[in-house]
């Protein structure tokens, strides 16, 4: 019975483990996000998780209080974190880390404690006195979700709903997420889970790195189907980039010339 016991002790452990390493991929498009539930950021909480990336630029988290001013950005600055962030008192900022888009694993914490904002990245931790006296944030029925990677489309109608509106055009983060940590609406701190997504790879396979089908500059985007080319704005469109646009204005001209 002992031996039993054992086993099944064993098989949950390795269950347990599984779930707490299991990680999301963002491809990195300009529509690519991950939504979880609001934070129940009290004055005394954290919110924590884990990226690895080989880009150096992209938007990892953000949230705010439904535009009246409160917000948390968190994202990649040429591979050193940058934290933004009002509760208030005017916007605060403050940076972390070095070379972390190099594809190894990095765990990031923000910590609140009352005046105190933490920003806290492997072991590096870097702290801001909140100015102001009002030190919550926002109201939770109103508050944002908390998208990580990106912001959903849908938002570029909705800027005035922002307290950080050019949180909308940040580029979006291209690597690997796991171990999204906090408190929500159903009770104390746990691992959280995605509620709506898009652009999301159930594996780190990266098809770009086998094969670039992209012309004309286009970006490579990997994807579980396989590469997909991002055109972007440029004089190219099609699959692969590879046929050119035609130019309105010189193709109306052409009749007039004719």
């Amino acid at each position: 019975m002992a031996v039993l016991q054992l086993r099944w002790m064993w098989l949950f452990f390795i269950l347990f483990l599984q779930k707490s390493i299991e990680a999301f991929v963002l491809e990195g498009s300009p529509t690519s996000y991950a939504q979880f539930k609001r934070w129940y950021a009290g004055m005394t909480d954290s919110l924590s998780f884990e990226f690895k990336s080989t880009e150096p630029n992209g938007l990892l988290l953000y949230l705010d209080d439904g535009g009246i001013g409160d917000f948390f950005e968190l994202k990649l600055v040429d591979g050193t974190i940058r934290f933004r962030f009002n509760l208030g008192g005017g916007a605060m900022l403050t940076h972390a880390g070095l070379n972390l888009h190099d594809d190894q694993w990095h765990r990031v914490e923000l910590i609140r404690s009352i005046e105190d904002t933490i920003l806290k990245v492997d072991e590096e931790t870097q702290s801001k006195v909140t100015k102001g006296t009002d030190y919550h944030f926002g109201n939770y029925s109103s508050n944002s979700f908390v998208y990580i990677g990106g912001i959903p489309s849908w938002y570029s109608a909705k800027l005035t709903q922002m307290s950080l509106p050019s949180v909308f055009f940040e580029p979006h983060f291209k690597g690997s997420v796991r171990n999204v940590v906090y408190a929500s609406e159903d009770g104390p701190h746990r691992q959280q889970d995605m509620v709506e997504f898009k652009g999301i790879r159930s594996n780190e396979l990266d098809a770009c790195e086998h094969h670039d089908p992209c012309q004309h500059n286009g970006v490579c985007i990997s994807t579980d189907s396989g590469a997909i080319c991002d055109c972007g704005t440029g004089d190219y469109d099609g699959n692969f980039c590879e046929k050119g646009k035609i130019n309105i204005y010189c193709f109306v001209l052409s009749l007039y010339i004719v």
